[in-house]
């Protein structure tokens, strides 16, 4: 998996929607690793874009008001982004993106940062890696999301994951191993096929919907994405999967699809999950 997602990390640099400024920790590890000192971003600029706040270090929101689907709820995405290489200059770009997204479709978006690995910012996807991260990841996005309910002065009537790239591989797993209180994930440009839910016994056993959107002209990921949405097809999981010609990348039609798709099913009171019968659909560009 890592040599994949070492190759993602080129991919995403342009398409991915938030970027880690590196701390004096990680210019430190990376010149341990590599020899070379992590570049920062320059004098004077902050990690959030002008457009977007800081919620904390490395960690962004946009606050794109009540859904417009005519519903008035308070929806939260938290966004997994993909693979970052310590180098400045493209987070602003992405940040903006996402808020697009948010102001779009009526949403309050949550962009934390994945721990660094000395050379970039990916995900765990490894089991080793994941015992030695996701503790932390889970505490910081559980803080994250109580602080940012008291900076919009609300809670949120629902939450929605979406991955993309390493956040996708990511993503998919925490959906499978029932890992976060959320009601549903959207999966772009990736997905861990070969994770394992819970018993069906198990108080984790929860499942939420999974929205897979398959990007067929990645030949990175696209197969990933199919074999992660057939094994949700053969655990019985709600889910839908959608397949469009499109590159590396969080398409706008994924996303406008993935929201309403889920927005559905929660509102229907079916994201308790495995009562939802299962959708699929290919769509082609």
């Amino acid at each position: 998996m890592r040599p994949a997602l070492a190759t993602l990390a080129l991919l995403t640099l342009a398409t991915s929607f938030t970027f880690a400024s590196p701390s004096a920790a990680d210019e430190a590890t990376t010149k341990a690793k590599t020899g070379k000192t992590a570049k920062t971003p320059p004098e004077g600029k902050t990690y959030c874009a002008p457009e977007v706040s800081e919620l904390s270090e490395h960690t962004c929101f946009f606050d794109g008001g009540a859904a417009t689907d005519g519903s008035g709820k308070n929806t939260l995405v938290i966004y997994l982004h993909g693979s970052l290489a310590m180098y400045n200059g493209f987070f602003y770009m992405q940040q903006r993106a996402m808020a697009l997204h948010a102001k779009k479709h009526g949403f309050t978006v949550l962009m934390p940062t994945s721990p660094s690995d000395g050379v970039g910012y990916v995900w765990p996807t490894a089991q080793a890696a994941q015992k030695d991260q996701e503790a932390g990841i889970l505490a910081g996005i559980a803080r994250a999301r109580t602080t940012l309910e008291k900076k919009v002065g609300h809670k949120f009537d629902e939450t929605f994951v979406v991955g993309f790239s390493s956040g996708a591989y990511y993503g998919s797993s925490l959906a499978v191993r029932n890992m976060l209180d959320v009601d549903g994930y959207i999966v772009l440009a990736g997905g861990s096929s070969w994770v394992k839910p819970e018993s069906a016994t198990s108080p984790k056993n929860k499942r939420v919907p999974v929205f897979v959107g398959v990007s067929a002209a990645d030949p990175q990921t696209a197969g990933h994405s199919r074999s992660f949405a057939g094994s949700l097809a053969a655990m019985g999981w709600p889910y839908k999967v959608e397949e469009r010609n499109a590159g590396h990348m969080v398409d706008w039609t994924f996303m406008a699809h993935g929201i309403a798709w889920l927005r559905e099913r929660t509102r229907q009171g079916a994201g308790a999950g495995p009562a939802l019968a299962n959708a699929s659909a290919v769509v082609a560009q």
